[in-house]
């Protein structure tokens, strides 16, 4: 791929330019990860064989270079094979134009991990709050049910669900990490998340001490004691303490009847995480109807 493949036309009339790696920077802030792994392994086969098929998007910088708004596993896998130059469309993109195509290009993906969703949907909901396409938030701690609710809309998700994604982003990188690997569920996560860094590390540290994930119930307990200031490494231990030793009857459920359900790449952990927050959900309905019938 050299740099004599200079330029060649696109049915609307874009350009496509053999542009120089090097000069190509990520996108600012990208919250998806380009990993080693078969897809890109598959990619550099295609790419070896064919070239790279879909060019590049990238806008201009001030300084002279791009930066990558489409294309960053393919960059990657042009870097990787000792490629020097990309095929690709130069845009001239404000800010918040860039985030969305970035973002829309990188949501197709089939899979993608809580911690991508999480700061993919907080990018979005930033910019459709500066556009003024939904109301910016007054409440300390409310996301904005309108913003969330086109957000969803778009990605097939309820905007409570979109809510608890963009909540993961207050978490600590190393327990961001365990809800990336499945251990730690999104219930209990979003319910860590309200804690403050300090009180997360307490918290990761009983975790970590006592090889144990919270439940959604522990999860609670632990922002109670938080809220009321009593949260101290040994008060997190101890709630992780109090748990064991307790019998737990399983239950099965047919996955065949609950993957209709659910997208496409949601784990068993997310699954029964969901079921669980739609249950308390239920219970507190039906709490609030006898309330009311009083």
């Amino acid at each position: 791929m050299n740099a004599e493949h200079n330029t060649r036309n696109m049915p609307d009339g874009e350009t496509i330019q053999a542009i120089p790696l090097t000069s190509i920077r990520p996108f600012n802030n990208h919250p998806f990860h380009v990993t080693e792994d078969e897809a890109l392994e598959q990619l550099k086969e295609s790419i070896r064989e064919n070239g790279v098929l879909s060019p590049a998007i990238v806008r201009p910088l001030s300084d002279g270079g791009f930066e990558m708004i489409s294309g960053h596993r393919r960059m990657a896998a042009c870097r990787a094979m000792g490629f020097e130059m990309i095929p690709a469309v130069i845009r001239e993109l404000d800010d918040d134009t860039a985030i969305l195509m970035m973002l829309d290009a990188n949501m197709q993906r089939e899979r993608l991990l809580p911690s991508e969703k999480a700061f993919a949907y907080k990018m979005q909901m930033e910019v459709l709050q500066r556009q003024g396409r939904a109301p910016v938030p007054t409440s300390p701690g409310m996301d904005g049910n309108r913003t969330t609710a086109r957000i969803g809309e778009q990605a097939g998700e309820s905007y409570k669900t979109v809510q608890r994604f963009i909540r993961l982003t207050k978490l600590i990188p190393s327990l961001l990490e365990w809800v990336d690997q499945g251990k730690l569920g999104l219930v209990p996560a979003v319910e860590l998340s309200y804690l403050p860094k300090e009180e997360q590390q307490y918290v990761l540290t009983a975790m970590e001490s006592e090889q144990a994930m919270p439940s959604p119930a522990q999860a609670k307990e632990l922002r109670l004691l938080s809220s009321a200031g009593k949260l101290t490494e040994d008060a997190a231990l101890t709630v992780f303490l109090s748990g064991k030793g307790k019998a737990q009857e399983k239950l099965s459920l047919p996955m065949d009847r609950l993957s209709r359900f659910f997208p496409k790449n949601a784990t068993p952990r997310q699954m029964q995480e969901e079921i669980l927050y739609l249950l308390e959900q239920r219970e507190k309905k039906r709490k609030r109807d006898r309330q009311m019938e009083r």
